[in-house]
């Protein structure tokens, strides 16, 4: 049944809102927004009769008494009731439109059906805020139990993340009713025929590395020529993702190798380090659950990818340069890709790039927070001068090898030079030759 427009729903504690219109369905029920007393705008998403069970509304109400783990879920904020009419739903925080699913992106095109043209930077950004997010989740005792395309939205332009249904979320416990969307659910839960065998933080684990490597690579991690033989029925399914699955990029076994070009050309562009994490994940990890990649591990490694982003002088394409591979040549034109200058703050080192900038995560470690407060600059008439940027509201001091200091008021901006040091806040930034 379909809600009436200004319909009075209450929302217990937080008091009354009033339909303004449908947004959406699915299997489970309808999605309206609704207009809260305060003037805000939420989400209802009303259950249908066969769905609004009496386990289903303890669930809800588990999730709205633990509160979100993090702004970026769209988390159950009330249970709904509608007097006179039977069932219940709950309102959460409602999707801006600059989100799109992201099934968006491995398409390339926009929800019109322009080309969609994201950027490295966004995508670290995403992948980093989803490795965030979910640890602040495990970290509560709950787990995700769906991982999908479906579930996750992100802003193209900044690579912003909301994640949504949360509904599916549970109590890491070992019970449950929903075990996971098929391609992203964990071996162990596929090849379990008696359906005892139960998402956990462990099986989200699983599926958060495959959400990864599609943002990444733009294809799954164990679909390949193997995979493209039979008939995809219940048998390939059981075979190709639980009893027997076998990573296209496996070090030692080509005979799943990827069917696209484009995903290998892809895995060729990230350094060692970084694509170790993925054969961690799915050869070690995709047997024994406690080998699997943890969310502080992916966070670290995308803060260390991203520092290490430059661009080729020759062709302009995007690389990734890294301390233990100083010389690693452009994978567009085969030129250096080697920096003028590494910044180094703590265990950190940024090189010198268009997209390298000082951020607040690299000032004061776990955080979340990545907002720059220095940006490096090329000099307009000089390519081979770099410069520091002060974009913070704080003077800094920088001291150069030979002694002399300066003082960076906010907006003005330092050359590097190896051996210069540059004070920032409570952290020091020293700039040396790759």
């Amino acid at each position: 049944m379909v809600l009436a427009t200004d319909t009075e729903v209450d929302l217990g504690l937080l008091g009354t809102a009033f339909i303004s219109r449908a947004i959406g369905q699915g299997g489970q029920g309808h999605v309206y927004e609704v207009r809260h007393a305060s003037g805000r705008s939420l989400a209802l998403k009303w259950y249908k009769p066969q769905c609004a069970t009496t386990e289903q509304y303890r669930e809800i109400q588990t999730l709205v008494d633990f509160g979100s783990p993090h702004t970026r879920f769209l988390w159950p904020l009330s249970m709904a009731t509608i007097s006179q009419e039977p069932g219940f739903g709950y309102v959460m925080p409602l999707r801006e439109s600059r989100y799109v699913e992201l099934s968006f992106l491995l398409a390339g095109k926009s929800p019109e059906g322009e080309a969609l043209d994201v950027s490295f930077t966004t995508i670290i950004a995403m992948c980093r805020q989803l490795s965030v997010s979910f640890l602040r989740l495990h970290s509560r005792g709950l787990c995700y139990r769906d991982v999908s395309f479906g579930n996750v939205f992100f802003d193209p332009g900044n690579g912003d993340v909301l994640i949504c249904d949360n509904d599916n979320v549970g109590v890491d416990n070992g019970t449950g009713r929903v075990l996971g969307t098929p391609f992203f659910m964990a071996p162990e839960v596929v090849r379990d025929l008696s359906y005892r065998t139960l998402p956990n933080t462990d099986t989200d684990r699983h599926s958060l590395a495959v959400l990864l490597f599609y943002i990444l690579c733009v294809g799954h991690p164990l679909e390949g020529r193997r995979t493209e033989r039979g008939l995809r029925d219940a048998t390939w399914l059981l075979t190709h993702f639980g009893t027997d699955p076998l990573f296209c990029l496996h070090p030692d076994n080509d005979e799943n190798r990827p069917v696209s070009t484009v995903v290998e050309k892809y895995w060729e562009i990230y350094p060692a380090f970084f694509r170790r994490l993925f054969v961690q994940a799915f050869v070690d990890g995709l047997h024994d659950p406690n080998r699997r990649v943890t969310e502080s591990e992916w966070i670290k490694a995308f803060d260390r990818l991203r520092d290490g982003m430059v661009q080729c002088g020759n062709c302009q394409a995007t690389n990734f340069w890294d301390r233990a591979e100083p010389d690693r040549p452009c994978t567009g034109c085969g030129g250096s890709t080697k920096p003028a200058f590494v910044l180094r703050i703590g265990r950190r080192q940024v090189a010198t790039s268009p997209f390298a900038s000082i951020r607040a995560d690299h000032l004061r470690s776990g955080t979340d927070e990545s907002s720059a407060v220095g940006q490096v600059r090329r000099h307009p008439q000089d390519p081979s001068r770099w410069g520091l940027h002060n974009l913070s509201d704080r003077p800094w001091t920088a001291t150069f090898a030979t002694g002399q200091q300066f003082r960076i008021e906010p907006d003005n901006t330092i050359e590097l030079a190896d051996g210069l040091r540059v004070d920032v806040a409570d952290a020091v930034v020293f700039v040396t030759s790759p």
